[in-house]
């Protein structure tokens, strides 16, 4: 890397996410009036007072005087200090705030949007926005849309759906209601996608599925195996527009997950999140074993932003589609949507309708990449 500037200062703070909670916000100083500053979600990681002490302290050490335009070496430095597979050490909000906002400070020396500072003059896609309807359920809306038209039909659909329901073909049917009063076609303008969390279900000492709801209680729950999990799911996309499942079966049910695969991926989106968990070891095992084909990545939750970015290309070699994820506890920090465009990741999650933040930036992303096309 020709450029030099080096790193001024690095400091944290806490702050509250938007439930209440604290967590960490970290800014990175290069020059005379440079700020990269990156929140993180609160997520379940290190307590936010710890991290703030550990960035103020053992990583400011490290990382002060390094050149801000190197990201690799910054990362390979926060990797190093680190230590460990999972950043146990440092924390991965630690980690990941300090590796985002480095290179966030390095984007705005340049007067680069960071989405073109990361992925270059490629970057010039925008993901489909998921928006979450309920619990359980995202509103998946038809590419080809402006995202302002996107967004405003999910979340026109959300209003109108009215009483969340613990039976999926209740719930799914009430949506469809309600995407017929908001004039749009289920199926045609928009589909439905399921976040299953199936190892929330899973019983492994009767090694199956527990279906409680619609048993209506624990007691007459109904109990599936994979096979049958994979046909339920089979018989309820052909009722419903469903287009994509997320963590259908246990993060550990290999042969299960490649049935399904092999079963409903060539018509559905079938993504690992508790599969994967944005380590690459066990993406490769996925792609070994040609389970899922898709993906939910999660700032943060893999380390440093140089190996999010190896994750993702990982995957995307694969031909596994991406979606950058939200996660427990955000911020009003809208760095997912610079992040799924730079790395021209399929879909952007944004959370719950509180997180709007996402889509928004996204809207000015959009409307930049449009002066320039």
């Amino acid at each position: 890397m020709d450029a030099e500037l080096p790193i001024r200062d690095i400091f944290a703070r806490e702050i509250f996410d938007c439930d209440g909670n604290l967590t960490v916000e970290t800014e990175v100083l290069a020059g005379e009036g440079i700020v990269g500053r990156v929140s993180v979600p609160s997520g379940a990681d290190t307590g936010a007072e710890k991290a703030v002490e550990i960035i103020n302290t053992h990583i400011a050490q490290e990382l002060i005087g390094r050149n801000v335009f190197d990201q690799k070496e910054i990362d390979k430095a926060l990797i190093r200090l680190d230590g460990t597979k999972d950043k146990s050490a440092l924390g991965t909000r630690a980690v990941f705030s300090v590796s985002a906002a480095a290179a966030k400070a390095a984007a705005a020396a340049l007067k680069l949007p960071l989405y073109r500072y990361l992925g270059g003059v490629q970057a010039k896609s925008i993901p489909v926005p998921e928006v979450n309807a309920a619990a359980g359920v995202f509103l998946i809306p038809a590419d080809g849309l402006p995202l302002r038209s996107q967004v405003k039909m999910c979340m026109e659909i959300s209003r109108l759906t009215g009483t969340v329901s613990s039976d999926i073909r209740e719930m799914l049917n009430k949506m469809v209601r309600a995407a017929e009063r908001a004039g749009v076609q289920a199926g045609k303008d928009m589909a439905f996608g399921l976040n299953a969390s199936a190892f929330q279900w899973y019983d492994r000492e009767r090694k199956c599925y527990r279906f409680p709801y619609e048993g209506g209680t624990k007691e007459r729950d109904v109990c599936r195996t994979s096979k049958e999990v994979t046909a339920y799911y089979e018989e309820l996309t052909e009722e419903f527009p469903v287009s994509s499942i997320e963590d259908p079966l246990d993060c550990e049910d290999w042969n299960g997950w490649v049935q399904i695969t092999e079963t409903l991926g060539d018509r559905i989106q079938l993504a690992g999140d508790a599969l994967f968990r944005s380590d690459p070891g066990r993406l490769e095992k996925g792609i070994k074993a040609g389970a899922a084909n898709a993906v939910v990545v999660r700032a943060g939750q893999g380390g440093t932003l140089t190996e999010l970015a190896d994750l993702i290309k990982k995957a995307q070699e694969a031909g596994y589609s991406v979606t950058i994820g939200s996660n427990t506890g955000e911020t009003a920090d809208s760095l997912n949507a610079d992040l799924a465009v730079a790395f021209r990741a399929a879909r952007l999650r944004g959370g719950y309708p509180r997180y709007m933040e996402k889509y928004n930036r996204l809207l000015r992303i959009e409307e930049k990449i449009r002066e320039i096309s």
